[in-house]
C-alpha cells in the first residue's frame, strides 16, 4: 500500500503532538525524557523532519505509547494483534521502509518492526536510545555499525545489543530485509527473569 510521504509525515507529527499532550508533557519535558533537543522534537511535531527509528523508539518510551500508534496504527480491542503476511502498512523514512509487526492495545515493553534498509541510505549520525534491540536478517546483507565496529550479517543471522551504545543500519549492494525487536526497558525486563 503506497502512501504519500508528506501526508505520512504530517500524520506522524500530529500524532506525536497529540500523544505528548495526552501525557500532559510540555515540549521541554518530552524532549528531556526522550533524550533529544526541544528544537528537534518541535521539528518532528511540525513535520519539518522525519523521525529515525531511534527517535521513534525514544519518543514511544517517553510518551508511553507504542511505535505503531505514532505510525498511525491505533487499534482498540483485545490485547492481541494478528497481522496476515504483508498486511502492515509500510512507512518510508531516511532510506528505511518500516512496518510495525506489534503493538496490541496497551503494549509498552516490546516493539517489533519489519524494516527494509536501502543500500543508498544516507549515513547519518549513529543512533542511541534506552533499551535493547534484537535483529534477524531475512534477506540481503545488513551492515550493522555498532560501537565503532562494522558487522556484515546475511540471511538467518541475528544480533542482540544494548541500544544505548552507538549503532547504525546499512545495506550492502541491494536492500536488506530485517525483523527488529526493541525492548524499551532493559532493567525492567531483566528483573522479570
Amino acid at each position: 500500500m503506497a502512501l504519500d510521504a508528506d501526508a505520512v509525515l504530517d500524520t506522524i507529527g500530529e500524532r506525536l503532538r497529540a500523544a505528548r499532550e495526552r501525557a500532559g508533557l510540555t515540549l521541554d519535558q518530552a524532549a528531556e525524557r526522550a533524550a533529544m533537543s526541544k528544537a528537534h522534537l518541535s521539528r518532528l511535531e511540525s513535520s519539518e523532519r522525519q523521525p529515525s527509528i531511534a527517535a521513534l523508539l525514544s519518543l514511544s518510551h517517553a510518551l508511553g505509547v507504542p511505535v505503531s500508534a505514532i505510525l498511525g496504527e491505533d487499534a482498540g480491542g483485545a490485547p492481541l494483534t494478528v497481522r496476515p503476511d504483508g498486511a502492515a502498512p509500510r512507512r518510508e523514512s531516511k532510506g528505511l521502509a518500516i512496518a510495525s509487526c506489534s503493538g496490541y492495545p496497551g503494549s509498552s515493553a516490546l516493539e517489533a518492526l519489519r524494516i527494509t534498509v536501502s543500500p543508498d541510505r544516507p549515513a547519518g549520525a549513529p543512533a542511541r536510545h534506552r533499551g535493547e534491540e534484537w535483529i534477524y536478517v531475512l534477506e540481503g546483507i545488513l551492515r550493522l555499525e555498532y560501537d565503532g565496529a562494522v558487522h556484515h550479517l546475511g540471511p538467518g543471522a541475528t544480533a542482540h545489543f544494548d541500544a544505548e551504545r552507538p549503532h547504525r543500519l546499512g545495506a550492502q549492494a541491494r536492500p536488506a530485509e530485517i525483523v527488529m525487536v526493541a525492548a524499551k526497558e532493559r532493567s525492567t525486563l531483566q528483573s522479570a527473569h
